[in-house]
């Protein structure tokens, strides 16, 4: 018991040992968004209780549970990877049982776990709907996510003993958990202690699975760097693949928008209606800006190495913009298989528009892009999660006013006719800049290479 109190007060003190009054900061943003969703999840289970919505409240309290879940799994993933805690080193004779409690209990002290409990708690004040034994099933829920997150943290960052007894009765015990859970899903709303018990008895078998789990985990994963006899064709995937802070954020758009395409194909499949019909703002995510707007706006930012090798070795116009296309080939491709699929399966009705707005979007911002990573460079520093911009928001503005102008066709067919002339005027703006490339070096170096 000492040993875990004494690890929690040093995770605790490791927090705010570094800017501590912004992260005090956002600790107190994090209370007052969670008791305003709190009040927001009470509103909508009292809509559904009279008949507001067209859900009732059982399926209500399933939805909330599934966010809970979703959410504290993605939290370990998304914005950015965040490692498994090791707290106690294994050359430690500390005993195997001990340091995995030690391990559990410390990495729930968190400030992201303190305000999605103080949600729970809020919203079982607040709201008659969400009683005792829900609040109790929450818990679960949200234990199950963070065993799951563990789980998936020792795949990722360990090598595993496939062979070991302890990896097969890892198998076994997730194996009986999975059974129970596909009879009676624990995100389902319960009425009964009965059924309670059975979620925490096939937690439990869970918990065990996730102790053997780490048994038979025996060392770290060693980070290898993969070559390619064709260096060329293989570039542009390591660009992408090898750079943390673009590939982060272009993986958290990606998943966002993923995340608005998947819910307009939930309702499509539920009602037969798009939700893109309902509100014209969620047509953004159906085009490439995300990529840009996080990434490719500041391409020489995030990529700064290759663009002073490219002015090195040749400074030709052409060099140029074949090094800009290189780290958008891997985002693009990912990006338009998303939005094929979501045409292919989800929305025939406007596939020609989709598949024409995306195209003439490409073309679009992509010199917008390379205009802005030469006239507005920023200098890409910090965390995913720092305040500091990684693109300029001028041209971010941009992005999205023309990008708008691309949406003008679902008023009326005529109005293809104004997608030449934007591709016209973007691809004559990027020639002009280019043209003047030989003044903005100097501030790209100043800016790209200056010391703080």
């Amino acid at each position: 018991m000492d040993l875990i109190l004494y690890s929690c007060k040093a995770r605790l003190n490791s927090y705010f040992r570094h800017k501590k009054v912004q992260r005090v900061l956002l600790l107190a943003l994090g209370i007052v968004l969670s008791a305003f969703y709190a009040w927001l999840f009470t509103y909508l289970l009292q809509q559904s209780r009279e008949g507001g919505l067209n859900m009732d409240v059982n399926q209500m309290l399933g939805y909330t549970n599934l966010l809970l879940l979703a959410f504290t799994i993605l939290r370990g993933f998304f914005p950015a990877y965040i490692p498994k805690a090791d707290f106690i080193n294994r050359i430690y004779p500390v005993k195997p049982l001990k340091r995995f409690w030690t391990e559990l209990v410390v990495e729930l002290v968190s400030p992201f776990y303190f305000v999605l409990l103080n949600f729970l708690l809020l919203l079982f004040m607040m709201s008659s709907d969400y009683t005792v034994l829900h609040l109790a099933q929450s818990f679960l829920v949200f234990l199950t996510a963070h065993i799951t997150r563990r789980s998936l943290q020792v795949f990722i960052e360990r090598r595993i003993n496939w062979r070991s007894s302890a990896f097969w009765g890892a198998v076994v015990m997730a194996g009986a958990f999975v059974a129970v859970e596909a009879r009676a899903p624990m995100f389902e709303p319960v009425y009964s202690g009965m059924m309670l018990v059975v979620h925490l008895l096939s937690l439990t078998a869970f918990l065990i699975a996730n102790y053997l789990l780490e048994q038979a985990a025996y060392e770290p994963k060693r980070r290898t760097v993969s070559y390619s006899n064709d260096a060329r064709r293989s570039l542009g995937w390591r660009l992408f693949k090898n750079h943390k802070m673009a590939k982060q954020l272009l993986l958290f758009g990606l998943g966002f928008k993923v995340l608005m395409l998947g819910i307009d194909a939930t309702v499509y499949t539920a009602k037969g209606i798009h939700m893109l019909d309902k509100n014209v703002t969620l047509w953004l995510f159906v085009g490439p800006l995300v990529i840009y707007t996080y990434v490719f706006n500041n391409v020489w930012g995030f990529y700064k190495n290759l663009w002073l090798t490219t002015e090195r070795a040749t400074g030709s116009y052409k060099e140029f913009l074949k090094a800009s296309l290189l780290p958008l080939r891997m985002p693009i491709l990912i990006d338009a298989t998303i939005v094929v699929l979501y045409v292919a399966f989800f929305n025939h009705e406007q596939a020609t528009f989709i598949l024409l707005m995306y195209a003439a979007a490409v073309m679009v911002l992509t010199p917008i892009g390379i205009i802005a990573s030469f006239t507005s460079p920023k200098m890409v520093k910090g965390g995913i999660l720092s305040f500091s911009a990684k693109t300029s928001y001028l041209y971010s503005f941009i992005s999205i006013l023309l990008l708008g102008l691309l949406f003008l066709p679902l008023l009326h067919p005529m109005l293809y006719m104004v997608y030449p002339v934007v591709i016209a005027l973007t691809l004559f703006a990027m020639v002009a800049v280019l043209q003047e490339y030989k003044q903005y070096k100097y501030k790209l170096f100043e800016t790209l290479y200056k010391t703080e």
